[in-house]
């Protein structure tokens, strides 16, 4: 099926409703210079060479209102009001071939015209009538049949109609680049406004997560601390205790300036994971769960994205085992093997159904074991929880590494 063709409105009016581009205004302007030109040099000769020269003269200055007429006010309107003013100025066009055959040339611009107001159906039947119109006419005057006087007319018809339809169709891919460049334009701007979203909370995520491996971590050990001095003890328990809370304090305080400066955790870059993680279980036996920490396999370089991950999941896994699952031991081990690394915490507490933990509470507990998960499929890691009542809880965390990247990437 052929696609319809584009319709544009008559001289002096811009497709569509905004203003039209430099080119198009220079071609209506050339339109109406062309008519001008011809209605004047028509009048001119037909004046001349007539007895009553005043006929043309009028002739052709109604033409000409008319025309600035279509070209001011018609023009403002569209589809059957601008296709009659048309009508009417074939009609006048006519009337003053039947006077003089010197208006004959009219025909090349009522061409153009027609082929832009009418559709295919309508406006070929319309260019064949006016070029047999100005054929005749030109004869009539001649008072003979020459080749020009049919060629001449049918060519330029032809050629305004071709002229016209090449111009259509440079103007709508014009206005289909224009527009498809438009969306393209708005295409980005939505994207730029989500990727701003994704990142604000992508953003807000790292917080969250950062804010609750160590600030949060902290302020509940702090809290626990503070609970046990405040009931009945020796005065040496009491003082060991609040000496452990300042300590547990002034140590979160420090990791929440690294984290907010976008730093890894001192221990990491001063002792490395593995004497990160033993360190871990001293303070956690301090704060007391008693902690072991084992080591299996052959130690090789870790990103340190990954340490980091592997560091606040055995933070908050021993973190569940001290506030919640009231464990009086736990077992933490990193194992090395040649494609992943893994660490596993290992608790005697009270358990629980993992399967019933959907996500964070409507109290803001709950978020360790998703963001976990969140920041672990960050490094294409996953965590694995096993537990159930009076069976104390097993965490895994398992991170895939390439030895060989990781050492380049700590050799840059």
């Amino acid at each position: 099926m052929t696609p319809s063709r584009p319709q544009f409105d008559p001289p002096g009016t811009p497709p569509g409703d905004e203003a039209a581009p430099e080119a198009d205004r220079h071609v209506l302007l050339a339109g109406h210079v062309l008519f001008a030109v011809l209605l004047a040099l028509g009048a001119v000769r037909a004046a001349m060479a007539s007895s009553t020269p005043v006929v043309p003269v009028l002739a052709a200055l109604a033409a000409a209102g008319w025309y600035c007429v279509g070209a001011v006010w018609v023009s403002r309107r569209r589809g059957r009001i601008a296709r009659l003013w048309l009508a009417g100025l074939i009609l006048i066009w006519l009337g003053l071939v039947a006077l003089s055959g010197e208006f004959v040339w009219l025909a090349f611009l009522l061409a153009l015209l027609v082929w832009h107001l009418f559709p295919v159906r309508a406006a070929i039947p319309i260019e064949v009538t006016i070029a047999l119109a100005a054929a005749i006419g030109f004869a009539a005057h001649q008072g003979r049949w020459v080749a020009g006087a049919v060629f001449g007319p049918v060519i330029g018809v032809a050629c305004a109609a071709v002229m016209t339809e090449i111009y259509q169709r440079l103007r709508a891919q014009s206005d289909e680049r224009r527009r498809l460049l438009d969306e393209l334009m708005r295409t980005q701007q939505a994207l730029a406004i989500r990727e701003r979203e994704a990142g604000r909370l992508a953003e807000r995520e790292r917080l969250a997560r950062e804010i609750h491996d160590t600030v949060g971590q902290s302020l509940a050990s702090v809290i626990m601390l503070l609970r046990a001095a405040l009931r009945p003890s020796t005065p040496t328990d009491r003082s060991e205790q609040l000496h452990t809370a300042l300590d547990t304090a002034i140590g979160a305080l420090a990791e929440t300036r690294r984290f907010v400066l976008g730093l890894n955790p001192a221990a990491l870059e001063r002792d490395g994971l593995t004497q990160a993680l033993r360190s871990l279980a001293d303070d956690s036996s301090g704060l007391g769960l008693r902690t072991d920490f084992e080591q299996h396999g052959t130690p090789h370089v870790v990103p340190i994205d990954v340490q980091v991950a592997l560091l606040r999941v055995a933070q908050e896994a021993l973190s569940n085992a001290r506030r919640h699952a009231a464990a009086d031991s736990a077992t933490m081990t990193l194992t090395y093997q040649d494609d992943e690394v893994s660490i596993d915490v290992v608790d005697d507490g009270v358990g629980f159904d993992p399967a019933a933990l959907n996500g964070p509470r409507s109290d803001g507990t709950g978020y360790g074991l998703t963001a976990m998960r969140s920041r672990l499929a960050e490094r294409g890691g996953d965590v694995t929880v096993e537990s159930e009542a009076g069976a104390g809880t097993a965490v895994r965390a398992t991170i895939p590494v390439d030895p060989d990247t990781a050492a380049e990437e700590a050799d840059t």
